[in-house]
């Protein structure tokens, strides 16, 4: 099968399923509104009139089944278009083998070795080597989990179906299975009634590193170390330098859901997993390793470490015998029951417990002996599932994943000023200055490294401020019984100053669990990205910090955001902020000779840092990667890049890839020269003027935004466990998360935070002067080519409908027409640039792709539209009716997201 016959087919089973469970009648009326839009794409007036028309005598019953068929379209089409990638990933490996694919791991490295990079600077690179995916929840993530299991299951058939030639029967009978799950796709109800607790978020995280990421990590391993093999056999690959860590359960900036029992509620589902999985595998290596000891000997190590155990406890003790003469089966058996022994752990409790015992379980006790097994074994065994076996606890250790701290900084500051009026140690530490509020905090940690005698179980005045100390009193018992692997940083939200750092040393400090502690600041805003740099510097000028590094190896992390300073400036100013704030922070590191992590707080979207993962990674600046790399993964892309285990294995290798090669290019003189770079300043100083002077100066634009895009109705969704807006009156920008902010963009078609500004900036600077930035510079040229992808997305006709819903129609036309202009002229100027006739020639899959997709998405963006205008016209916004039509909105949110394969 190719693609086209896929998705016929799965059209076809689709019709039938609407036929039957609703009616003939129904379905006739979904493919003439699906005529319809092909038509009106087609540049037909009339039949855009038509299907206007059409759309408003539809009843919200009608308006949800049709919006139903088209969204449960999209998802089988991209099971289908995953299927298609699938498949040609597969052929061209297998014509191009024994030679690695492009951006695979095995190109980077015979790449490296074509350039004559030595063994020793590989050993180098491969000793920095340290790359972090952080899982976190998406407030946008639209698909319910049991939609996204019954969606697996189809794409598991599809796959078959791809991969070989049934029989008729057989055929027969795929069919009638993926009929039997679109059947119930098309009863199970799309949206959530209620939000997801924290806990379900941490679930949902959870089974993808159990059923994708376990395996598919020591997969990326076992790449790295057959490419080097082959190129480099001399070098040594680290025991563990690909991980995972997690924020859901952990970021508690905004989401009062997220508490310090839920975070040690998390920090068990995390240690359940982790030793459960590890039970299973050494119990199914020692069935395997069943070796006779007079044909397989065991070093003496081993017996010497097995005889250190003796006697056995006498729950186990009935293995010397079952085993005996099989010293490998039994070490493993013991193994085993070990982690069911710990999986009975009530973690939970110990870690709320005011006087917690150690731990049962440690890894070194499992991690030596499997080595000596690994050096005695023959290496076909050694290197078959005991290794895949330690690579597993390498990787995962007794957690699956670190789990991160988030938290905002005035909620810090807050909470350690009443702590201090407590204390009688400072009346108004929360609003003092920046400078004030750290020579108060360099006094109390000079004065005061440990808690306070005084300091009493629950210091604070308010239940904001009990809760935020008992998080820490929370981490340090954690420590104490677990170890630090199971915590990863703690990040701070909106970083303003040292003092914002030093706010949490001195909290981490007081209850215990300060040394280690990674405190990473992260800087969000167009200003605080600018002031980054010297924060950095002078955090590290104040010796009690620099003292506190050393517990961490003298490393820093620090964290960049991409959602939030494209919400303040917009695309084209956030990017270039963003480059200057990683160069200048590397520079600052460099020169206090720390080693530096940056953190990339990357979302789905262009708007949020988006895009080709290997492309994006190559164009950060030069000497800021140096082997090691954090990046944020988030709940959509999750589900779009890691639900088949193949897809997740190519993502995996382009980004190892991407930053095997980052840490060792530099880029000509000449493509940092002061041209290229006067020419971004100053676009993008014109570009933030354009974005500001529309988003936050023009008069009524936050009454237009929300009468134009669906905001109101994502904020009441049941998609996450964490608020759409900050604290404080929902009436103001700022207030607004970024992720929301561009999801409404994305839903109406204007997709503004994506391209917004960039063509008046563009226009202004000199045509041949850009070419030339766009082909020799690497993050220009993703910049553009991103760019372009949005503006693909968006479309102003669509969008047009939206704005036709805001009341104050002198407003609307003004911000419109506004809107409009912008986006021809980006259009024209990215055209000229690239050299494209039309909007993404350089990759006409996608473009195809996009074209095919567009039909099936505008009658959804019909049907919101409608929706929402007789949603806002009821008299009660609670009636019956009311309820009704959110309903028909929630489906036509689920089926554009599944469309544009993009939520927030």
């Amino acid at each position: 099968m190719d693609l086209a016959s896929t998705i016929r087919f799965l059209d076809e089973l689709l019709a039938q399923v609407i036929s039957e469970q609703e009616s003939p009648a129904l379905f006739l009326t979904e493919e003439r509104i699906r005529a319809l839009a092909k038509a009106r794409r087609a540049a037909d007036a009339g039949a855009a009139r038509q299907l206007a028309a059409d759309v408003v005598t539809l009843t919200p019953a009608n308006a949800r089944a049709v919006a139903s068929a088209f969204s449960l379209y999209f998802d089988l089409a991209n099971l289908a278009e995953e299927a298609q990638r699938v498949h040609a990933l597969r052929e061209r490996e297998r014509e191009q083998y024994p030679a690695p694919i492009v951006e695979s791991i095995g190109e980077a490295i015979a790449t490296l070795k074509e350039r004559g990079v030595a063994d020793d600077e590989m050993q180098r690179l491969l000793r920095e080597l340290d790359i972090e995916l952080v899982l976190t929840a998406h407030p946008t993530e639209a698909k319910r989990r049991t939609v996204l299991s019954k969606l697996s299951r189809i794409s598991q058939i599809v796959r078959i179906l791809y991969d070989s030639d049934p029989l008729p029967r057989e055929r027969e009978a795929y069919a009638a299975a993926i009929g039997s799950e679109i059947t119930a796709l098309w009863l199970t109800r799309q949206a959530r009634t209620t939000r997801p607790a924290v806990t379900d978020e941490v679930r949902t995280g959870l089974y993808f590193v159990d059923n994708i990421f376990w395996d598919a990590l020591p997969h990326i391993y076992a790449d790295l170390d057959a490419a080097l093999a082959q190129h480099y056999p001399r070098v040594k690959t680290p025991s563990r330098w690909l991980t995972l860590a997690s924020w859901t359960g952990g970021d508690r900036d905004g989401n009062p859901n997220v508490t310090a029992a839920i975070t040690a509620e998390t920090l068990r589902l995390h240690r359940g997993l982790a030793v459960e999985r590890h039970r299973r595998a050494l119990h199914d290596l020692a069935r395997r390793l069943s070796l006779d000891e007079q044909l397989a000997p065991a070093p003496r190590e081993l017996h010497a470490w097995l005889d250190a155990r003796r006697p056995l406890p006498q729950h186990v003790a009935f293995l010397d015998k079952r085993y005996a003469g099989e010293i490998y089966r039994l070490i493993l058996s013991l193994f085993a029951y070990d982690f069911e022994y710990a999986s009975r752990d009530d973690m939970t409790a110990r870690l709320l417990e005011d006087t917690p015992h150690k731990a049962r379980l440690h890894l070194p006790e499992f991690t030596a002996p499997l080595a000596l097994m690994a050096e005695a074994l023959p290496p076909r065994l050694a290197q078959d599932q005991l290794q895949t076996v330690r690579r597993q606890l390498d990787i995962f250790g007794l957690w699956a994943a670190c789990l991160d701290i988030r938290e905002d900084a005035a909620r810090l500051a807050a909470a350690l000023g009443e702590i201090l009026r407590a204390l009688n140690f400072a009346a108004t530490f929360e609003q003092e200055n920046e400078e004030t509020r750290a020579r108060i905090l360099l006094r109390l940690l000079a004065d005061y490294p440990e808690h306070p005698q005084t300091l009493a179980k629950n210091p604070g005045v308010t239940a904001d401020t009990t809760e935020t100390w008992a998080l820490f009193r929370l981490l340090a018992r954690a420590q104490k019984v677990y170890g630090r692997d199971l915590l990863g940083p703690f990040i701070i939200s909106m970083t303003r100053g040292p003092a914002d750092v030093l706010t949490v040393l001195l909290l981490a400090r007081w209850a215990g669990c300060a040394d280690g502690l990674q405190i990473v600041p992260l800087f969000e805003t167009l200003d605080d990205l600018d002031q980054a740099p010297r924060i950095v510097a002078d955090l590290f000028a104040l010796d009690i910090y620099r003292a506190h590094l050393a517990t961490c190896g003298g490393e820093q992390i620090v964290m960049i955001g991409y959602s939030d300073s494209n919400k303040d400036g917009g695309y084209l100013a956030s990017n270039w902020a963003l480059y200057q704030a990683q160069e200048r922070i590397a520079q600052v590191c460099a020169e206090h000779n720390v080693k530096l992590t940056l953190f990339h707080g990357r979302g789905g979207t262009v708007a949020r840092g988006g895009g080709p993962a290997n492309r994006a990674i190559r164009a950060q600046p030069p000497g800021t990667v140096n082997g090691r790399f954090r990046l944020t993964e988030q709940g959509e892309t999750i589900a779009s890049r890691y639900s088949d285990p193949d897809l997740a294995h190519r993502h995996l290798e382009q980004i190892v890839s991407a930053v095997i090669l980052a840490s060792v290019e530099t880029l000509p003189a000449t493509s940092l020269h002061s041209p290229w770079r006067e020419a971004m300043s100053i676009m993008s100083a014109l570009a933030r003027a354009e974005y500001r002077a529309l988003v936050y100066e023009m008069p009524g634009f936050i009454d237009y935004w929300r009468a134009a895009t669906p905001i109101e109705e994502i904020s009441h969704l049941s998609i996450g466990s964490r608020p759409t807006f900050r604290r404080g009156s929902n009436l103001q920008i700022t207030r607004i998360r970024a992720i929301p902010w561009v999801f409404s963009w994305m839903q109406s078609r204007f997709n503004l935070p994506s391209w917004y500004g960039l063509g008046t900036a563009l226009a202004n600077e000199d045509a041949a002067l850009l070419r030339e930035m766009y082909q020799g510079w690497p993050f220009f040229g993703a910049l553009l080519d991103n760019a372009e992808m949005s503006l693909l997305k968006a479309d102003m006709g669509i969008a047009a409908l939206y704005s036709d819903l805001v009341p104050d129609r002198e407003l609307a036309d003004q911000i419109f027409a506004r809107i409009c202009a912008e986006y021809d002229r980006t259009r024209q100027a990215v055209l000229a640039i690239t050299g494209h006739s039309e909007l993404m020639d350089a990759d006409p899959v996608i473009q195809h792709s996009v074209e095919l997709r567009n039909p099936y998405v505008d009658p959804l963006n019909y049907i919101q539209v409608e929706m929402l205008r007789r949603l806002r016209a009821l008299p009660d916004p609670n009636s019956a009716e009311a309820e009704q039509l959110r309903e028909v909105i929630n489906v036509t949110i689920n089926g554009i997201a599944a469309g544009l394969r993009n939520t927030g």
